[in-house]
């Protein structure tokens, strides 16, 4: 998982990510995020509706860590979702996910 706290970390600085859940949301309405990425400890109407939303625009979700682990990567206190609005950044770290499920 360090990598991809480390490749959301470099999304942020490089200022392709929107940090929020209400920022997420919007970035997928606006067909800018590429990867919606939320805590495991996320309300469930936060993450169904966030689901829904990227089913709809087709757009890849995944969940990560905790609200804490999320926000330190984006460098806030805390944080239930973050959208990756890069297709590299977004690739690479649906890569890194991918090989460490195989394991």
């Amino acid at each position: 998982m360090k990598k991809v706290y480390s490749m959301i970390g470099f999304a942020q600085k490089a200022g392709k990510i929107s940090s929020g859940a209400s920022a997420a949301r919007t970035s997928i309405l606006r067909r800018k995020a590429c990867l919606l990425i939320m805590s495991n400890d996320i309300s469930d109407n936060s993450k169904e509706s966030l689901v829904k939303s990227c089913e709809k625009k087709k757009i890849p979700w995944i969940t990560v860590g905790s609200k804490y682990e999320l926000g330190t990567c984006v460098g806030k206190a805390y944080r239930v979702a973050v959208s990756i609005n890069d297709s590299g950044m977004a690739g690479t770290i649906i890569g890194i996910i991918s090989k460490q499920e195989k394991r």
